[in-house]
């Protein structure tokens, strides 16, 4: 590459030689050349000590020591320009610069080895370095290592080397090797113990939210979870039990790890119920499989079976010659005509019709079940079902449902779709044998389906869920509950979001039954008092979700403790008035406080 030519001044030095224009060079990357030129660098010169340096080299010795000795003040300036950033805006005299540097740190490592030293021999810089502390607390220390040197231990005091693993100690000193590994030794050990610690923290609040105690798992239970690690050997251990093969498959459930392989373990000929709460890793296939391999199946449970497709369904109604009982969650590719095949099969045998989460059950589907089935239904249940559009699909249900033991219309698409009428009317014939009701979302029911609904008809009640029902207030409750003679007791009552009650309907709700109940939920119930708690004397109550409930304090809490002695679990989400300072007698679980922390 040439190099581009030196403009000259029209006048002379003092010795009549020409005297270059450097002020003439410009250029972003004109800086280390102009500064190489004022010390009196060229790449000429560079070039030839590099010639000599290699063969001094060659010889073996003195060439090598001259050579990087004579170039060491042009080749420290030349490092110095470099850190600074500066380019070479020369092509050539970049090159024979990057030459120099390569050489003059190859001559040193080959200087270095001669005389049997290593590169660490002179590491001296200074460190940061994070240690312990006695509370346990991490700190920084910034030291200045002296490898090479001797110093004393500054915990035994013993002399020693310092090399690049001389670990400092809490004073400041350095530490032998003996002390430095014992020093290693105690950080790991701390770290092992606070690690330990938030295992331990997670367990228990794991155990806290699935409502469980923490403590040492049976032999048993060993042994399913063994048994679900593998899964895909359990065939080799013979018979297991439908009790634990339950158990497995609960576990393969939450885990998600119920599919076609693993479905296989749970399938014989014998099983009258089989119950699949996650079915969304199983395909068609897995869906004929149960119907051919358990042709005896009287109760089939499948939730999240969105993959269950038409020719399953198909094949239930024909294969499943004893089935009474089926539940089904999310079957939302089963269309009307596989619906009313279905229903026009198995006749008058199905007993429990459970259906949620599906808008492809139409108004028709619905009519073809009353129609085909309604006479012997014990147990229905209609949940988030958007196909139901039409108010006289729901106002047929009194003219073919008699004989209802458990009944759930939760979550209409509209709310005008199940009133106080219809309710009154399913009270008056199914009420001597009704013990379940769950109207939840049915937000258009009123006070008057309480007191001329329940109330007369609703004797053999045992578990009410009135969730979400806005309309429904104290008055009603009064009226309900005060003096009702006719029911013994109620064992479930849940009352979520009932934003119209106050303390007035609950008292009477808790005067009446609340020797019996079991469970209760009066979540985000607002306008509650302390007074109710106070009535709240509750001898077999094992849960309560009173969350968002704001007189709730810790002086409450430890009150509804000790006036509820079988209570196990209790819900307080949202009710910040409630801290780590409430006396909690042993045995209760207060879940959602905010000052309970993993």
């Amino acid at each position: 590459m040439s190099r581009r030519p030196l403009k000259y001044r029209s006048d002379t030095s003092s010795e009549g030689a020409p005297v270059r224009e450097a002020s003439a060079i410009r250029g972003p990357n004109s800086a280390l050349t102009e500064f190489l030129r004022q010390q009196g660098i060229s790449a000429e010169d560079i070039r030839r000590r590099h010639l000599e340096r290699i063969n001094g080299e060659e010889q073996g010795g003195e060439g090598e020591e001259d050579g990087g000795e004579g170039g060491g003040e042009d080749g420290e300036a030349l490092l110095e320009a470099v850190e600074e950033g500066d380019t070479v805006r020369n092509a050539a005299d970049e090159q024979m610069a990057q030459e120099e540097l390569e050489i003059r740190i190859a001559s040193r490592r080959k200087r270095r080895a001669a005389a049997g030293k290593d590169d660490e021999d002179e590491y001296t810089d200074s460190e940061t370095e994070d240690g312990i502390d006695n509370d346990g607390d991490r700190v920084t220390h910034t030291r200045r290592k002296i490898v090479g040197e001797s110093e004393k231990c500054a915990h035994c005091f013993n002399d020693f080397v310092v090399n690049v693993y001389s670990k400092i100690s809490e004073s400041g000193g350095y530490l032998c090797p003996d002390c430095t590994k014992r020093q290693l030794d105690k950080e790991r050990a701390i770290k092992k113990n606070q690690l330990i610690s938030r295992k331990k923290r997670q367990r228990l609040a794991v155990a806290l939210l699935d409502r469980q105690d923490v403590k040492f798992p049976s032999l048993l239970d060993l042994a399913i979870k063994k048994v679900t690690e593998r899964i895909y050997d359990v065939e080799d251990l013979g018979d297991i039990g439908d009790v634990n093969m339950k158990k497995i498959a609960k576990i393969l459930c939450r885990n998600r790890s119920l599919d076609d392989n693993t479905v296989k373990l749970f399938l014989n000929t014998h099983l009258s119920k089989l119950e699949f709460w996650d079915c969304s890793g199983l395909t068609s296939k897995s869906y004929n499989q149960i119907a051919a391999y358990c042709p005896n199946l009287q109760e089939l449970t499948l939730l999240m079976c969105g993959r269950l497709h038409n020719d399953n369904l198909n094949y239930f109604s024909t294969n499943l010659s004893k089935l009474t009982k089926l539940d089904l969650d999310g079957p939302f590719l089963i269309n009307d005509a596989t619906w009313k095949n279905f229903f026009n099969t198995v006749g008058d045998r199905l007993t429990s019709f459970k259906i949620g989460n599906t808008h492809r059950f139409s108004d028709d589907s619905f009519l073809t079940l009353m129609d085909k089935c309604g006479a012997n239904l014990k147990s229905l249940k209609l949940s988030r079902l958007d196909g139901i559009k039409k108010k006289e699909s729901y106002d047929v249900m009194p003219a073919y449902l008699t004989k209802l033991q458990e009944l759930e219309i939760s979550y209409p698409q509209h709310e005008d779709l199940v009133d106080d009428t219809l309710l009154i009317n399913l009270m008056s014939i199914n009420g001597e044998s009704l013990s379940t009701l769950i109207l939840d979302g049915c937000s258009g029911l009123t006070d008057d389906f309480l007191i001329n609904g329940i109330r007369p008809f609703g004797g053999s009640l045992r578990h009410i869920s009135l969730q979400l029902l806005d309309q429904i207030t104290s008055e009603g409750f009064v009226g309900l509950f005060h003096g009702w003679s006719d029911n013994y007791g109620l064992n479930e009552v849940y009352l979520r979001k009932c934003f119209s009650l106050g303390d007035e309907g609950i008292v009477e709700m808790l005067l009446h039954s609340g020797s019996s109940l079991v469970e209760l939920s009066i979540n985000s119930i607002k306008d509650l008092t302390a007074l109710t708690f106070q009535i709240m004397k509750c001898a077999n109550l094992t849960y309560l979700d009173a969350g968002f409930v704001r007189c709730i304090d810790d002086e409450v809490l430890e009150l509804i403790g000790k006036n509820c002695p079988q209570l196990r679990v209790m819900d307080c989400y949202g009710n910040n008035r409630c801290t780590s300072n409430a006396v909690i007698r042993e045995g209760l679980k207060v879940i959602g406080r905010q000052s309970d922390t993993v």
